[in-house]
């Protein structure tokens, strides 16, 4: 036979363990985790595909450039956005991010965009849509280091 005191002490550890797997499970799904660094950093990621694709619908050049690096390869790139925002009145831009490669500091940001450049309020819009791959470096200050592909930048050139 089975000591009852047995019984009701395995009864009381199982209960323990319990609770103990219950308030662990608590824990975990708890809202006040810590969010980790690679999670942090893709926000950051996020965050500034989405600023710049802001920016330039705002026609906000000042805040282009700060998003990019200081690379002499820019001006071309710069010297185009210029022109779009001296030849459009209003730019419309919605992009999508469609993969994020992150290698050490350098960040390949595939997007996929669709936009619509206006001259006046009176012109038809110029439409365009396209795929490209937006090269971010850094881990802190995520900060533009290129464009590769078809860009919505330079609709004025093309």
């Amino acid at each position: 036979m089975h000591d009852p005191m047995s019984r009701s002490r395995l009864s009381l550890l199982s209960l323990f363990l319990l609770l103990v797997v219950v308030l662990s499970g608590c824990q975990f799904f708890s809202s006040d985790k810590k969010v980790s660094a690679d999670h942090e950093r893709f926000e950051r990621i996020v965050q500034a595909v989405e600023t710049l694709r802001s920016a330039y619908e705002q026609q906000k050049f000042d805040a282009i450039q700060k998003l990019m690096l200081p690379l002499q390869g820019f001006q071309e790139l710069e010297g185009q956005i210029r022109r779009d925002f001296d030849t459009y009145a209003t730019i419309s831009l919605n992009v999508t991010i469609e993969r994020i490669h992150i290698q050490k500091e350098r960040i390949m940001v595939n997007v996929r965009w669709e936009g619509a450049w206006q001259r006046s309020p009176e012109e038809t819009p110029v439409t365009d849509q396209g795929h490209g791959v937006w090269v971010w470096n850094g881990t802190k200050d995520i900060l533009l280091a290129g464009v590769e592909g078809a860009m919505p930048f330079g609709k004025t050139d093309r």
